[in-house]
């Protein structure tokens, strides 16, 4: 662009006016590109959960990544020189997956989110082996281990060997035993 700023100070006529109109138009492309990544900017939003790491991203066309934070393997970051003056850079999230490697740019401190990211994952991973599978039973089932389902009364006992009794299931031999049996519980 310097170069096309000199060719237009120093050519007058034809060659001159190309290189001035080569410039506004360089400039143009310049000012719209920085509104376009500005409004892209603006419009980013990262954030690391308990459970996950979240991007979305987009003006007109968004896009969205979700990562669960046991699924991350590695988080890499880089910044070239003027990313470090804007304290901002690209960080890489290696997750196990059909996806890989997930590139979010233009990330503030990316440093930090990765010692962020790390934290959160190794809380998950404690946390994961505080759980075991009674815990995760109990939690899907609503009910706890320490308490058991209260055993069945005499009575409903009693009623239900009736019911047997009376459909055949049972003989009258094994209706008297096990009857038996119940009375000497009580």
């Amino acid at each position: 662009m310097l170069v096309l700023i000199w060719l237009w100070v120093r050519w007058e006529g034809t060659l001159g006016t190309l290189a001035g109109w080569l410039v506004l138009l360089a400039v143009i492309v310049l000012v719209i590109d920085t509104i376009i990544q500005f409004a892209q900017w603006q419009t980013t939003r990262f954030a690391i959960t308990d459970q996950r790491v979240a991007y979305q991203s987009g003006f007109f066309h968004r896009r969205g990544v979700s990562i669960p934070l046991n699924r991350v393997n590695n988080v890499n970051f880089h910044q070239n020189l003027i990313a470090r003056m804007l304290n901002n850079g690209v960080v890489i999230i290696e997750s196990a997956g059909e996806t890989g490697d997930s590139v979010f740019e233009n990330i503030p401190e990316p440093e930090h989110v990765r010692n962020v990211i790390f934290a959160q994952v190794e809380a998950d991973e404690v946390a994961d082996s505080k759980r075991n599978a009674a815990d995760l039973r109990d939690a899907i089932q609503g009910t706890s281990l320490t308490t058991p389902p209260p055993a069945p009364s005499t009575t409903d006992r009693l009623q239900q060997l009736t019911d047997l009794r009376d459909r055949g299931l049972v003989t009258p031999e094994e209706f008297e035993v096990k009857r038996q049996e119940i009375l000497g519980d009580l």
